[in-house]
């Protein structure tokens, strides 16, 4: 399974004047840094949890192994509902059954195909595009911790050491956490 954002440019859901209040530090020195720390936490938090933080397109790319029982999960939630999920099995727009309201499951109406003898055999994949991502106050709240741990540490580069975020806040980011399978 492969996954694209399609949605360029990306507002982030935390301001940099919000940041510098939630740290309590006044100077407008370090919001090129603080900027580029909320996009460095989203992309982080997103990519650990499956939640997007914000409403993005995607596009999602499937082969056939990846199916489970003959349904395929959309790797990102809450999907939304507008606009619409389009499919495509092998280039070939097509209908499908659909289950799960904020994980949702999908498995295309056409899978299989007649091949002539002889033809050449295409490898068989699924393309899916969908709208996902909401606003969370819980998800802003983790990029909000997150950014000030890297603030703090930011001796150490621009990265996010998991190591060094309070066990509160790994505590909050687990709550989001949507790719445990529960």
């Amino acid at each position: 399974m492969d996954l694209s954002v399609l949605t360029s440019p990306i507002v982030e859901p935390v301001t940099v004047a919000e940041m510098r209040t939630f740290m309590g530090y006044p100077s407008s020195a370090q919001d090129t840094d603080i900027g580029y720390m909320i996009t460095v936490a989203r992309e982080w938090l997103e990519a650990r949890t499956g939640f997007s933080c914000v409403s993005k397109s995607y596009k999602a790319y499937f082969e056939k192994d990846d199916a489970i029982n003959g349904w395929y999960e959309l790797p990102v939630v809450p999907v939304l509902a507008a606009p619409a999920i389009t499919i495509t099995v092998c280039g070939v727009s097509s209908t499908f059954e659909q289950k799960g309201m904020r994980r949702i499951y999908i498995r295309p109406a056409v899978t299989y195909s007649t091949i002539a003898i002889g033809a050449v055999v295409e490898l068989y994949y699924i393309e899916a595009t969908f709208q996902a991502g909401e606003v969370n106050q819980t998800a802003n709240e983790c990029i909000r911790r997150i950014v000030t741990s890297m603030f703090n540490h930011r001796e150490d580069g621009i990265e996010i050491n998991p190591g060094r975020l309070p066990y509160d806040t790994l505590k909050l980011i687990e709550s989001l956490d949507h790719k445990t399978g529960f």
